[in-house]
This record gives structure tokens, sequence and C-alpha cells, in this order.
């Protein structure tokens, strides 16, 4: 489960709007927004040791964000963060402030090990899934699904309802959406062509042989 050690998460307001937005991120830092039941959003700057902190710990880490000047010291979750297509960086992080009593929803990753031993048996595992959605208490959250998919033979189906799914958290997921397949991999078009050639081959009949002898 993820409730660990909460490192406090320290920003400050900022003003709102595109422009104050980019203001803030010529100054090197992070404009975001903290929302949640019982509070009005709070538009907030964070500094790169503090947003290093938030990524770190995944998106499904709670965290502690006190915001100067505003009495907020509250548990967060990073709900989502916006990247600059080209560079990769983040531009903007949304916030979500949660109760520790109250459930969420939220994604959770599923890992899968043993493919090593599938592809040793000339068979390849194709993923559909690589997250599946759950609903629970903030101390309840899971880190991850892990699953041994070693002993999986061709045709064999790895489910959502087959998940190490924990009694106190209720998956959203359908229980029959797929998470992994194995199958035997495809030939390619030069591998068809040869297979055929070769069929064709042990199929014509070689001169001389089985010719009926002519009888004078």
């Amino acid at each position: 489960m993820i409730l660990m050690e909460q490192e406090v998460i320290t920003a400050r307001t900022r003003n709102t709007g595109t422009s104050a937005a980019r203001a803030c991120r010529r100054l090197g830092l992070v404009p975001a927004i903290v929302y949640g039941k019982g509070i009005d959003s709070v538009p907030i700057s964070l500094e790169s040791a503090e947003l290093r902190k938030l990524v770190a710990k995944g998106m499904g880490h709670i965290h502690r964000i006190k915001v100067e000047d505003t009495g907020l010291n509250d548990n967060i979750m990073v709900q989502s963060i916006d990247r600059n297509p080209i560079t990769g960086e983040i531009i903007h992080m949304d916030l979500h402030k949660i109760s520790m009593e109250e459930k969420i929803r939220l994604e959770i990753p599923i890992v899968l090990f043993g493919e090593e031993a599938v592809a040793a048996r000339g068979l390849i595992l194709q993923r559909q899934l690589r997250e599946v959605s759950v609903e629970c208490l903030p101390a309840d959250i899971p880190s991850e699904f892990t699953v041994n998919v070693a002993g999986m033979d061709h045709g064999e189906t790895l489910l959502a309802g087959d998940l190490p799914i924990p009694d106190d958290v209720r998956l959203i997921t359908a229980p029959e959406e797929v998470v992994a397949v194995v199958l035997v991999p495809k030939m390619t078009v030069e591998e068809e062509e040869e297979a055929e050639e070769a069929a064709g081959e042990a199929e014509e009949p070689v001169p001389g042989q089985d010719e009926p002898e002519n009888v004078s």
C-alpha cells in the first residue's frame, strides 16, 4: 500500500491566467492548481525541488501539501501532468485534495514478469492493458498489481478479473477485459512464401515416377 513517509510539499500562491503561468515558468517555477471537495481551487507555483518530490513517487502516492498564506495543509494526489510535447518538460500539474475517509478512483499499473519463459517456448505475450481502474480508500491504494506469466501457454489469456485484487479494493475495469494473451508468432511474408513454395514442390510429381508402363 502507498501510505508511506509523507514529505511535505511546500508551495506559494500565484496569479491566474496564461500570461501569469508563462511568467511563472520564466522564473523556473511550474504552475499548478489544487482542487477538491470543500475548498476553492488554489492556483500555486512549485519550485523544481518540490516538483521532483511529486513526480518521483508516482501518480498514486499520497503527499502532504502546505500552501503559504492560505492555511491549506492537507493530503493531495497528483491528478494529471501536462508536458511540453517537444521537450517533455512539465508545464502544469493538477493536484487533487483528498480525504482519508473517502474512497477514490484511480489507475493502478499492471506489472507482468516471466515473459522470458514464454519467449523460450517460441511464443509471444501480447499486452492489451497496462493499468486498471480501481476504487478504494487512500490508505489502501496498491502500488501495482504483479502477475507471473511464465506458465502461460498458447491461447491462454490473463483477464483483469484474474489480477490479485485485495478485498479492500474494488475493480472498476470490467473483469473480462483482456490484460494479456499468449500467441504463436506470425510468419513474415517471406516465410509464408517460402513455406508455400516448399509445399508446392513437395506435391509436384517427379518425372518418370508413377507413370504407367507402355505395354506393346
